[in-house]
């Protein structure tokens, strides 16, 4: 009998044991986030989502975003998507949801930025069920500062949409100038290539669908793309992807 009472409470532990919240998270972005410069301009940044999936029990859950210091004029927000429906919050007040067992939140961050500078801020996950909270880092920082676009007025250089969310289309005029091979490249504010464009005789304009020389779609910035004549940068402008 003592024997059949062991046996019943180990399973009635091992029971309690797996009876706790599993949370998995999926941040498709570096979450040490750096942005566009700060050119004495204010901008608003937003964040691609990230995804939290509850691999464990349905439970009463609780999320707290709180930063450590906030640039003067620096506001931050954050919203969730669930189950159809959506809504966005301001830090250091908790929001109280039931987090259903097999269920995805989406989440992303907004931050207005008023001057140059970073800010670390923080998710806390906290549930009965978890047998400790969940706390996820992030950061954010301004960009490196550029310098003026180069411009030569000879020459047409502009994108529309601009903002845009899915796609752009570059258009420019080379009539007036003679080269030898041409091109569109797309940077972004840390230099990095993200796309090239060949520009034949007969083109006026090309789409861009935000997304580099592999098929990644970029995240929510300021770019910079160019015009080359002849391997040398003519003009220079800005364009704005936001998701």
């Amino acid at each position: 009998m003592k024997k059949l009472a062991v046996v019943f409470l180990s399973i009635m532990i091992f029971g309690v044991i797996n009876l706790q919240a599993d949370l998995t998270i999926n941040i498709p972005f570096d979450p040490d986030v750096v942005g566009p410069a700060y050119n004495d301009t204010n901008y608003t940044y937003i964040s691609e989502y990230f995804d939290v999936v509850n691999e464990g029990i349905t439970d009463s859950f609780t999320i707290l975003v709180e930063y450590a210091e906030l640039p003067i004029g620096w506001s931050l927000t954050w919203c969730h998507e669930y189950q159809g429906g959506g809504a966005c919050h301001m830090p250091t007040y908790p929001w109280d949801f039931v987090f259903g067992s097999g269920d995805t939140l989406r989440l992303d961050f907004s931050i207005t930025v008023t001057s140059a500078g970073s800010m670390d801020f923080t998710y806390t996950f906290s549930a009965p069920s978890l047998t400790e909270t969940v706390v996820l880092d992030f950061s954010y920082t301004t960009g490196i500062s550029v310098d003026e676009p180069h411009t030569n007025e000879n020459i047409f250089l502009k994108n529309s949409p601009n903002p845009f969310s899915e796609s752009t289309t570059i258009s420019f005029n080379l009539k007036n100038s003679a080269y030898r091979d041409a091109e569109i490249t797309i940077y972004n504010l840390q230099g990095k290539l993200i796309k090239t464009y060949e520009i034949f005789p007969d083109m006026n304009s090309i789409t861009w669908n935000g997304r580099d020389e592999n098929g990644t779609a970029m995240p929510s910035s300021v770019y910079l793309y160019t015009i080359s004549l002849d391997d040398e940068i003519t003009k220079t402008e800005k364009l704005l992807l936001l998701k």
